[in-house]
């Protein structure tokens, strides 16, 4: 009798035992549910402080640049004579916006203005950072390239990368990769940088015979030299406060030492390359059928037909010899 009366107080102990950690498990996970919960409202409610030395600098191109450099329709703006995006963005953001073909059109006296132009696939703008602009002094920006991406709407790849919460879309260079870190800065040392492709700083800062690209006329206006594909430029000299750069034209150009640039070559140089195998292959670009009618001129309406040049002789020859005769006024008068 007595051991079923212990048997039976070891089993409910047991399972009274059992109850009593279930409860305290249950005590801690929802304690820790609450914690999560506060720490999350209190994130949600105060700005998230980095670290120290991380630089972190907003996104400086503006709707206002937007503005500037694209000409107006209506709500909207003009990407091409081709694309018109329908609607201004409220600020910069990294979504692709959709556009609308004009068709060769202008959109506000719908006056047709080219020809060859209309139809082709969809394609989608995205709203790229032109200004490169670091911090003056201490140590550089720094960003990671999160994604290479090809669009429709420029020729050039565009690098998506990020520093703290903020994201923007700039200029693939040719060799840039996932992964990798760049960085910007705006200071101008005694000694000339060793910068990398993808790095950004004033020209003046760079040494003689750097290749460039995403130039800037004047210091803070964002870049208007080298854009698209495969173009880049050089650091040739530099006088007084001025740094002379050559452009792919040839053109050389005299800019502030403080003008923001980009080192190295912009992607996708095989562009100029690019050949098309097919008719439908320009539709889908955008570009109408030929009509036909224009033939080259081969005389049949009148222009002149000039005669084939004569032969050039090539080498020397044979000189023939050719008898002088001399015509002078010795022993000549007038009175005889």
């Amino acid at each position: 009798m007595f051991n079923k009366i212990s048997w039976v107080l070891t089993e409910n102990s047991a399972i009274l035992g059992r109850l009593i950690n279930s409860c305290q498990k249950a005590d801690i996970s929802l304690s820790s549910v609450f914690k999560q919960q506060s720490v999350s409202k209190a994130d949600d409610s105060e700005q998230i402080e980095w670290k120290k030395d991380v630089v972190v600098m907003p996104v400086q191109t503006t709707i206002e640049d937007l503005k500037k450099t694209h000409r107006l329709v209506k709500d909207g703006f003009y990407v091409s004579h081709r694309i018109y995006v329908e609607k201004i963005p409220e600020k910069y953001t990294t979504e692709p916006f959709p556009t609308r073909r004009t068709g060769g059109y202008d959109i506000e006296t719908r006056e047709r203005l080219y020809k060859r132009v209309g139809g082709g696939l969809p394609i989608y703008w995205h709203f790229v950072d032109f200004k490169r602009i670091g911090p003056k002094s201490g140590p550089p920006l720094v960003e990671k390239v999160i994604d290479i991406i090809k669009t429709r709407d420029r020729t050039s790849y565009l690098a998506l990368v990020a520093h703290a919460d903020i994201k923007r879309y700039i200029l693939a260079t040719q060799n840039m990769k996932v992964g990798d870190l760049i960085r910007t800065s705006g200071e101008i040392p005694r000694i000339p940088v060793k910068a990398f492709e993808g790095d950004a700083y004033p020209c003046g800062a760079l040494p003689m015979g750097t290749v460039v690209h995403n130039i800037e006329p004047t210091p803070g206006y964002g870049a208007v030299f080298c854009r698209a594909a495969g173009s880049s430029a050089e650091v040739v000299n530099q006088i007084n406060d001025r740094i002379i750069i050559k452009l792919p034209s040839g053109l050389e150009i005299s800019l502030d030492k403080y003008c923001m640039v980009t080192v190295g070559q912009v992607s996708h140089a095989t562009y100029k390359d690019e050949k098309l195998s097919h008719p439908v292959d320009t539709r889908d670009l955008g570009y109408r059928p030929r009509s036909g009618l224009w033939q080259r001129k081969d005389g049949y309406c009148g222009r002149k037909i000039h005669p084939p040049k004569p032969v050039k002789v090539v080498g020397q020859l044979e000189k023939e010899h050719v008898k002088k005769i001399n015509y002078t006024f010795k022993n000549w008068s007038l009175t005889e």
